[in-house]
Parts: structure tokens; sequence; C-alpha cells
């Protein structure tokens, strides 16, 4: 008799067990990525990278004005580096959604969370699902410039810079914005969209030159003139230590940061 009611004890702890475990999965998850707007780079990372993550694709919306498309060999590069470190099917949508007079010329300081939530409002056509399947990450490719006005947005995004010309930025845990107007006719974008992408990641800025983390790539000897571009190489992958981070990413099984 007593050895029975031990059995069944076992048998409902481990239901009960299991029961808050799916709970978490199906409640927690969801809550934390759809009430999480104010989430800074890095905060979903595990959610993207794990093989554990209840999301088993990623969906990559580009948007962007007319005149401002990402280079193909650019969009080719971040569907190879996202599936090589995810291990997940990578959907990748290019729209032509934003008109010109959307978006100001110059934009300053704060604005540009004004500006580019109202993007994502108008805009964005994919969303992260509540119960897995997909999770997106969604990119802007903007005719601006952002003057940051010497503000300190490290609480807020990780990828700010001290540079007064700024061509990309991750100012949320899933959204990235590429300034490519101020782009030199180079092959810096890959590596630019890619650093943005270490952030959404989790890395934080390096001072190592030949790290794609680099705080502040030298692009220009002056100022953002097609003549003054600096010509140099700039890398297209991650460093050792940072791919030995994505693969302890790709295994772990707490993927939210509160336990990561």
């Amino acid at each position: 008799m007593g050895e029975s009611v031990l059995k069944t004890l076992v048998i409902y702890t481990a239901t009960l067990m299991l029961a808050l475990a799916l709970a978490v999965v199906l409640i927690l998850v969801p809550a934390y990525v759809h009430y999480g707007e104010i989430h800074i780079p890095g905060s979903y990372n595990a959610l993207y990278l794990s093989k554990y993550s209840p999301y088993k694709t990623i969906v990559v919306e580009i948007d962007y004005q007319p005149g401002m498309e990402p280079a193909p060999e650019t969009v080719e590069a971040l569907q190879q580096q996202i599936k090589m470190y995810s291990g997940k099917d990578v959907l990748i949508y290019l729209n032509q959604d934003i008109e010109e007079d959307e978006v100001p010329a110059v934009i300053r300081g704060n604005d540009l969370f004004k500006v580019t939530s109202m993007l994502q409002e108008q805009n964005r056509d994919y969303r992260t699902g509540w119960f897995g399947g997909n999770i997106t990450l969604y990119i802007l490719y903007l005719d601006t410039v952002w003057h940051q006005e010497d503000q300190d947005y490290s609480n807020r995004m990780s990828a700010a810079s001290t540079n007064p010309y700024s061509v990309g930025v991750s100012y949320a845990a899933d959204s990235i914005i590429i300034f490519k107007d101020s782009l030199p006719k180079n092959d810096i974008e890959t590596t630019i969209l890619l650093h943005e992408l270490g952030h959404i990641w989790g890395f934080g800025h390096t001072d190592e030159s030949d790290n794609i983390m680099n705080a502040e790539f030298e692009v220009y000897k002056n100022g953002p003139s097609p003549d003054d571009v600096v010509e140099t190489w700039y890398p297209k992958d991650f460093s050792p230590a940072q791919k030995e981070e994505l693969a302890r990413l790709h295994e772990t099984m707490h993927i939210l940061p509160l336990f990561n």
C-alpha cells in the first residue's frame, strides 16, 4: 500500500513539474518577448540562437526607402551568418515600404526612437509568434542622418557610437537601423550590418581593430564624402572567442536572459 502511494506521488510530482515547465515555455517566453519593447540588444540572443528555443525559424524583414535597398551580397552574408550560428531556417523579406517623406532628412537624439517606432507600426509585416514558430529580426535601411548630440545611450543601445557619422545602430532586442546614405560605395556595408547583428546577439564593443565588433571603423578621413573614403579591409566574421560564445548560446537551455 505504501509503495503504491509513493509511486502515485512520484507520478503526480513529475506531471506537475512537466506542466510547470510547459507553462514557462507557453506563457513566460511569449510574455517576455511580446511585452519587452524596451529590451536592449542582446536580450533575445538565446531565443535566436539556442537549439532549445521554441522559435525554429528566423524571419528577417528588411524595409527600406527608395534607393536604399541593401546590397545583395550583404543580404546573402547576413542569411549565411544567422543560419550558421543558429542552425535555424532563415527567411528574408525585402520591402520598399517606406516613402521618402516618412523619414526626416535629419534625426536628432531620442527622436530616433520615435521615428523608428512609427515606421515599425506603419510598415512591419512580420511578428514573432506567441507559441514558437517564427522569431523576427527587423531591419530598416534609411536615407537620413542621425545626430546623437553627445547623449549617453549606453543604457538603451549597446551599439551607440561616439562617431558623429553613424552608419548603423541596433536600438532594441530585435531591431537594427542602417543609415545607408552615409555608407561609402565599398564593402563596409556587410561589416556594419553584421556588427549590428553582433549586438543583437549580445556582443559589446571592442577596441581590436580587426574585430567585427570594433567600436568605430574608420570609414571616412574627414566626413561622409564619396571622395574621402578610407581604403582598408573590413572583417566579415566574428572572432574565435565570439564564435565560442555563439556555440555556447546554441547549446544553452537557458533561453531567457534572466537565467542565461
